[in-house]
């Protein structure tokens, strides 16, 4: 029984690496899975004090709590894009440029007033036939986030 889930789960890691490669926007679903790795990379007790806000072009922009923990920071920025880069297994990171404050939380209706719309035939026609309704329905779901989430030069209807 194991090796059947374990083909399943294989089956649909090769789906979604799939669908990943064909988006239009994997080159920015690689800069953002820094935020998936920050806290394993930095350690708890930095991440609690500190958070990616945005990386364009390879500059990551770091928030941090205070001065105290900016000037931490400071210190290990050529360690911490080092390893950041190696456990993303590419040359995400060039530069990372610190600011100090704490963080804001937006607001519910921020959060949905930057949502963009998707166009869902766009999505249906990424998603690979896998057999199993569920994990097609869950690429769906992670395609049109993700979508929603980059905005019109992000979605998978775009050129690029």
């Amino acid at each position: 029984m194991r090796r059947v889930a374990q083909r399943t789960v294989d089956r649909a890691a090769d789906v979604l690496e799939d669908l990943i490669d064909r988006l239009a926007f994997r080159e920015r679903l690689r800069e953002h899975a820094v935020w998936t790795v920050w806290g394993e990379v930095v350690g708890p007790l930095l991440a609690s004090r500190t958070e990616p806000i945005r990386i364009e072009d390879g500059k990551l922009f770091v928030r941090a709590a205070n001065s105290s923990w900016m000037q931490e920071l400071q210190f290990l920025k050529d360690e911490i894009r080092n390893r950041l880069n190696h456990r993303l297994g590419a040359p995400i990171v060039r530069e990372i440029f610190l600011v100090l404050g704490a963080g804001k939380r937006r607001k519910k209706e921020d959060a949905t007033a930057r949502r963009h719309p998707v166009e869902e035939s766009a999505i249906a026609a990424l998603v690979p036939a896998a057999g199993r309704p569920e994990i097609e329905a869950a690429v769906r779901r992670l395609a049109r986030a993700r979508a929603r989430r980059l905005g019109p030069a992000g979605s998978p209807d775009s050129s690029g």
